[in-house]
């Protein structure tokens, strides 16, 4: 009787192992927005290339300044590994001169995209500032990162790692013409 009861206690817990590595992600909204260039750019596009991490800012946020500052580092060491980082700004569009002036300001290396009109922000149910989210090559938010305090960046940094892949991703010959 104890030996049965054993079996059923490991069959119990295999069966919560396997139910944690079964996690369903939300998948995320496509999208297509104008970047500080003009260029009209695709979340299905990017994710062709990486993994991409979704930060919603804008010009009044302190902290969402202070956390895209704080992941350039962290850009830096992971971009050859596939990471892109997309800060999404959702200033109005009075101040679209504003936004690009204070971007090429930072140096940010950053895909800045503009959703003066809200559209990804409502898609995704943004309401604090900074919201970011980390979205795999599948589509999938796998991490929410809501806030940020001086020294999130490591937190987020470790999610980033777990998924990129461990070599670096291959340009493709549109990617080197950039």
């Amino acid at each position: 009787m104890k030996l049965a009861r054993f079996f059923l206690v490991l069959l119990f817990a295999a069966g919560f192992a396997f139910a944690a590595e079964e996690t369903e992600y939300e998948q995320a909204s496509d999208f297509t927005l104008k970047d500080v260039k003009g260029a009209s750019i695709t979340l299905d596009s990017l994710l062709k290339v990486g993994p991409v991490y979704m930060e919603c800012w804008d010009l009044p946020c302190v902290n969402c300044i202070a956390e895209l500052d704080a992941l350039m580092p962290v850009y830096d060491s992971l971009k050859e590994r596939g990471l892109q980082i997309v800060a999404l700004s959702v200033d109005k569009p009075s101040d679209e001169a504003r936004v690009k002036a204070f971007v090429k300001s930072k140096k940010w290396p950053y895909i800045i995209l503009l959703d003066a009109q809200n559209e990804v922000k409502k898609a995704y149910g943004i309401i604090i500032k900074p919201t970011a989210y980390l979205i795999n090559m599948d589509g999938e938010i796998v991490y929410t990162h809501i806030g940020y305090k001086k020294g999130d960046e490591k937190k987020i940094a470790d999610e980033f790692v777990k998924w990129l892949p461990e070599a670096p991703v291959e340009e493709t010959p549109a990617e080197e013409d950039k």
